[in-house]
Protein backbone atom coordinates (compact mmCIF):
# COMPACT_ATOMS: atom_id res chain seq x y z
CA UNK A 1 0.00 0.00 0.00
CA UNK A 2 2.53 2.60 1.13
CA UNK A 3 4.93 2.03 -1.81
CA UNK A 4 2.01 2.43 -4.23
CA UNK A 5 0.93 5.68 -2.56
CA UNK A 6 4.50 6.97 -2.63
CA UNK A 7 4.86 6.06 -6.30
CA UNK A 8 1.65 7.91 -7.17
CA UNK A 9 2.76 10.95 -5.22
CA UNK A 10 6.21 11.06 -6.88
CA UNK A 11 4.67 10.56 -10.31
CA UNK A 12 2.36 13.51 -9.71
CA UNK A 13 5.29 15.70 -8.68
CA UNK A 14 7.44 15.04 -11.71
CA UNK A 15 4.85 14.56 -14.44
CA UNK A 16 5.17 16.94 -17.38
CA UNK A 17 1.47 17.82 -17.29
CA UNK A 18 0.64 18.52 -13.65
CA UNK A 19 -2.96 19.39 -14.52
CA UNK A 20 -3.56 15.86 -15.75
CA UNK A 21 -1.94 14.10 -12.80
CA UNK A 22 -3.58 16.26 -10.10
CA UNK A 23 -6.59 13.98 -10.18
CA UNK A 24 -8.94 13.15 -7.36
CA UNK A 25 -6.90 10.00 -6.67
CA UNK A 26 -3.74 12.03 -6.12
CA UNK A 27 -5.51 14.79 -4.22
CA UNK A 28 -6.80 12.14 -1.83
CA UNK A 29 -3.20 11.49 -0.78
CA UNK A 30 -2.76 15.07 0.44
CA UNK A 31 -4.39 16.39 3.60
CA UNK A 32 -6.50 19.48 3.05
CA UNK A 33 -6.91 22.56 5.25
CA UNK A 34 -6.84 26.25 4.49
CA UNK A 35 -5.31 25.25 1.16
CA UNK A 36 -6.79 22.66 -1.15
CA UNK A 37 -4.86 19.41 -1.72
CA UNK A 38 -4.09 20.52 -5.28
CA UNK A 39 -2.67 23.83 -4.04
CA UNK A 40 -0.59 22.11 -1.36
CA UNK A 41 0.78 19.72 -3.97
CA UNK A 42 1.62 22.62 -6.29
CA UNK A 43 3.59 24.36 -3.52
CA UNK A 44 5.46 21.15 -2.71
CA UNK A 45 6.21 20.62 -6.41
CA UNK A 46 7.55 24.19 -6.69
CA UNK A 47 9.84 23.67 -3.69
CA UNK A 48 11.16 20.39 -5.07
CA UNK A 49 11.92 21.89 -8.48
CA UNK A 50 13.51 24.97 -6.90
CA UNK A 51 15.76 22.80 -4.74
CA UNK A 52 16.80 20.50 -7.59
CA UNK A 53 17.37 23.41 -9.99
CA UNK A 54 19.58 25.03 -7.35
CA UNK A 55 21.52 21.78 -7.00
CA UNK A 56 22.09 21.70 -10.76
CA UNK A 57 23.27 25.32 -10.70
CA UNK A 58 25.79 24.46 -7.99
CA UNK A 59 27.03 21.46 -9.97
CA UNK A 60 27.13 23.07 -13.41
CA UNK A 61 28.03 26.77 -13.07
CA UNK A 62 29.98 26.77 -16.34
CA UNK A 63 27.01 25.36 -18.23
CA UNK A 64 24.85 28.11 -16.76
CA UNK A 65 27.47 30.74 -17.62
CA UNK A 66 27.43 29.59 -21.25
CA UNK A 67 23.66 29.42 -21.78
CA UNK A 68 22.49 32.08 -19.31
CA UNK A 69 20.28 31.72 -16.24
CA UNK A 70 16.84 31.75 -17.98
CA UNK A 71 17.75 29.08 -20.53
CA UNK A 72 19.48 27.03 -17.84
CA UNK A 73 16.25 27.07 -15.81
CA UNK A 74 14.34 25.97 -18.91
CA UNK A 75 16.72 23.05 -19.46
CA UNK A 76 16.73 22.17 -15.77
CA UNK A 77 12.95 21.90 -15.70
CA UNK A 78 13.02 19.50 -18.64
CA UNK A 79 15.77 17.47 -17.02
CA UNK A 80 14.02 17.20 -13.65
CA UNK A 81 10.83 16.03 -15.33
CA UNK A 82 12.72 13.45 -17.37
CA UNK A 83 15.18 12.29 -14.70
CA UNK A 84 13.81 12.24 -11.16
CA UNK A 85 16.58 11.53 -8.67
CA UNK A 86 16.73 7.82 -7.74
CA UNK A 87 18.72 8.62 -4.60
CA UNK A 88 18.16 10.58 -1.43
CA UNK A 89 21.78 11.80 -1.71
CA UNK A 90 21.61 15.22 -3.35
CA UNK A 91 25.32 14.93 -4.21
CA UNK A 92 24.43 12.26 -6.76
CA UNK A 93 21.65 14.26 -8.41
CA UNK A 94 22.62 15.53 -11.85
CA UNK A 95 24.78 12.61 -12.97
CA UNK A 96 22.72 12.25 -16.17
CA UNK A 97 22.87 15.97 -17.03
CA UNK A 98 25.64 15.64 -19.67
CA UNK A 99 23.77 12.83 -21.44
CA UNK A 100 20.56 14.85 -21.25
CA UNK A 101 22.28 17.81 -22.92
CA UNK A 102 23.72 15.56 -25.63
CA UNK A 103 20.21 14.42 -26.55
CA UNK A 104 18.44 17.76 -25.99
CA UNK A 105 17.39 19.36 -29.28
CA UNK A 106 17.10 22.75 -27.57
CA UNK A 107 20.90 22.73 -27.19
CA UNK A 108 21.73 21.60 -30.74
CA UNK A 109 23.52 24.88 -31.51
CA UNK A 110 25.94 24.23 -28.62
CA UNK A 111 27.42 20.82 -29.56
CA UNK A 112 30.22 21.14 -27.02
CA UNK A 113 27.89 21.77 -24.09
CA UNK A 114 27.53 18.15 -22.98
CA UNK A 115 31.31 17.65 -22.92
CA UNK A 116 31.72 20.76 -20.77
CA UNK A 117 29.03 19.41 -18.46
CA UNK A 118 30.85 16.06 -18.32
CA UNK A 119 33.96 17.95 -17.21
CA UNK A 120 31.97 19.70 -14.48
CA UNK A 121 30.59 16.38 -13.25
CA UNK A 122 34.13 14.97 -13.24
CA UNK A 123 35.20 17.88 -11.03
CA UNK A 124 32.33 17.09 -8.67
CA UNK A 125 33.19 13.39 -8.52
CA UNK A 126 36.88 14.15 -7.98
CA UNK A 127 35.95 16.41 -5.07
CA UNK A 128 33.97 13.65 -3.37
CA UNK A 129 36.26 10.73 -4.26
CA UNK A 130 37.93 8.65 -1.56
CA UNK A 131 41.51 9.42 -0.64
CA UNK A 132 44.49 7.11 -1.00
CA UNK A 133 48.05 7.19 0.38
CA UNK A 134 50.68 8.41 -2.02
CA UNK A 135 52.70 6.00 -4.12
CA UNK A 136 55.35 4.02 -2.25
CA UNK A 137 58.39 4.07 -4.52
CA UNK A 138 60.04 1.31 -2.47
CA UNK A 139 57.40 -1.12 -3.76
CA UNK A 140 58.34 -0.35 -7.34
CA UNK A 141 62.07 -0.53 -6.59
CA UNK A 142 61.60 -4.04 -5.20
CA UNK A 143 60.39 -5.42 -8.53
CA UNK A 144 63.08 -7.07 -10.70
CA UNK A 145 63.36 -5.42 -14.15
CA UNK A 146 62.29 -8.61 -15.92
CA UNK A 147 58.93 -8.43 -14.13
CA UNK A 148 58.13 -4.81 -15.02
CA UNK A 149 55.94 -5.82 -17.95
CA UNK A 150 53.61 -7.62 -15.52
CA UNK A 151 53.10 -4.59 -13.28
CA UNK A 152 49.59 -3.21 -12.91
CA UNK A 153 49.31 0.34 -11.63
CA UNK A 154 46.37 1.87 -9.78
CA UNK A 155 45.05 5.37 -10.39
CA UNK A 156 43.85 7.65 -7.63
CA UNK A 157 40.07 7.25 -7.10
CA UNK A 158 39.54 10.87 -8.14
CA UNK A 159 41.04 10.38 -11.62
CA UNK A 160 38.61 10.86 -14.50
CA UNK A 161 39.49 10.94 -18.18
CA UNK A 162 37.43 12.75 -20.82
CA UNK A 163 38.03 12.80 -24.57
CA UNK A 164 36.33 15.64 -26.42
CA UNK A 165 36.28 16.99 -29.95
CA UNK A 166 36.22 20.52 -28.51
CA UNK A 167 38.63 22.67 -26.46
CA UNK A 168 36.64 22.11 -23.28
CA UNK A 169 39.47 22.95 -20.89
CA UNK A 170 39.72 26.42 -22.44
CA UNK A 171 35.91 26.79 -22.41
CA UNK A 172 35.86 25.80 -18.75
CA UNK A 173 38.71 28.20 -17.95
CA UNK A 174 37.24 31.34 -19.51
CA UNK A 175 33.89 30.74 -17.80
CA UNK A 176 35.33 30.73 -14.28
CA UNK A 177 33.99 33.62 -12.14
CA UNK A 178 37.49 34.90 -11.30
CA UNK A 179 38.84 34.73 -14.87
CA UNK A 180 39.92 38.17 -16.13
CA UNK A 181 42.22 37.54 -19.12
CA UNK A 182 41.56 37.10 -22.83
CA UNK A 183 38.33 35.15 -23.40
CA UNK A 184 38.81 34.22 -27.06
CA UNK A 185 38.59 30.52 -27.88
CA UNK A 186 40.40 29.02 -30.85
CA UNK A 187 37.83 26.64 -32.33
CA UNK A 188 40.28 25.44 -34.98
CA UNK A 189 42.50 23.52 -32.55
CA UNK A 190 41.96 19.79 -32.03
CA UNK A 191 39.81 18.69 -29.14
CA UNK A 192 41.05 17.93 -25.65
CA UNK A 193 42.15 14.80 -23.87
CA UNK A 194 41.43 15.79 -20.30
CA UNK A 195 42.79 14.51 -17.02
CA UNK A 196 40.98 15.38 -13.79
CA UNK A 197 42.60 14.49 -10.47
CA UNK A 198 42.55 15.64 -6.86
CA UNK A 199 46.06 16.20 -5.53
CA UNK A 200 45.65 16.58 -1.78
CA UNK A 201 42.82 19.15 -1.64
CA UNK A 202 43.38 20.74 -5.06
CA UNK A 203 41.43 19.50 -8.06
CA UNK A 204 43.47 19.77 -11.22
CA UNK A 205 42.02 19.89 -14.71
CA UNK A 206 44.51 19.64 -17.55
CA UNK A 207 44.65 18.80 -21.21
CA UNK A 208 47.22 16.06 -21.83
CA UNK A 209 48.72 14.57 -24.99
CA UNK A 210 46.75 11.73 -26.50
CA UNK A 211 49.52 9.22 -25.75
CA UNK A 212 49.43 10.12 -22.04
CA UNK A 213 45.66 9.82 -22.12
CA UNK A 214 45.76 6.36 -23.72
CA UNK A 215 48.40 5.23 -21.22
CA UNK A 216 46.29 6.31 -18.24
CA UNK A 217 43.05 5.01 -19.73
CA UNK A 218 44.62 1.59 -20.21
CA UNK A 219 45.78 1.61 -16.59
CA UNK A 220 42.30 2.64 -15.50
CA UNK A 221 40.97 -0.40 -17.40
CA UNK A 222 43.40 -2.59 -15.42
CA UNK A 223 45.79 -3.22 -18.30
CA UNK A 224 49.29 -4.41 -17.48
CA UNK A 225 52.19 -2.00 -17.80
CA UNK A 226 53.34 -3.40 -21.15
CA UNK A 227 49.83 -3.16 -22.64
CA UNK A 228 49.39 0.41 -21.35
CA UNK A 229 52.74 1.36 -22.83
CA UNK A 230 51.78 -0.23 -26.15
CA UNK A 231 48.57 1.84 -26.28
CA UNK A 232 50.59 5.00 -25.67
CA UNK A 233 53.19 4.23 -28.33
CA UNK A 234 50.42 3.49 -30.83
CA UNK A 235 49.25 7.07 -30.28
CA UNK A 236 52.75 8.59 -30.40
CA UNK A 237 55.93 6.75 -31.30
CA UNK A 238 57.93 9.35 -29.34
CA UNK A 239 55.97 8.86 -26.12
CA UNK A 240 58.13 9.41 -23.03
CA UNK A 241 57.19 6.35 -20.99
CA UNK A 242 59.56 6.84 -18.08
CA UNK A 243 58.91 10.57 -17.78
CA UNK A 244 55.14 10.15 -17.96
CA UNK A 245 55.14 7.39 -15.34
CA UNK A 246 57.28 9.44 -12.95
CA UNK A 247 55.13 12.56 -13.45
CA UNK A 248 51.93 10.57 -12.83
CA UNK A 249 53.36 9.22 -9.57
CA UNK A 250 54.58 12.62 -8.41
CA UNK A 251 51.24 14.30 -9.18
CA UNK A 252 49.21 11.66 -7.29
CA UNK A 253 47.61 10.29 -10.46
CA UNK A 254 49.15 6.84 -9.90
CA UNK A 255 49.00 5.73 -6.26
CA UNK A 256 49.74 2.00 -6.17
CA UNK A 257 51.24 -0.95 -8.05
CA UNK A 258 50.91 -4.70 -7.97
CA UNK A 259 52.06 -7.71 -9.93
CA UNK A 260 49.66 -9.94 -11.83
CA UNK A 261 50.20 -12.49 -9.07
CA UNK A 262 49.09 -10.11 -6.33
CA UNK A 263 50.02 -7.06 -4.27
CA UNK A 264 53.60 -6.07 -3.66
CA UNK A 265 54.82 -5.77 -0.10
Amino acid sequence: MLPDLQSQFVASLFAQDAAVTDSAAVDALVRGGKLSPSRRLAIYRHNVFTTLTGALRDLYPVTESIVGAPFFSHLAKQFIHATPSPSGDLNMFGREWPDFLAACTDADDLPYLHDVAALEWAWHMAFHAADRPRFDLLKLASVPPEQHVALRFTLHPSVLLIASSFPIVRIWEVNQPDYVDEVAINWEVPGDFVLVVRDDVEIKIQSVPRANFEFLRAIQNDASFDVAAEKAFEADADFDLQGTLLAAIQSNVIVDVRLDSGHLE
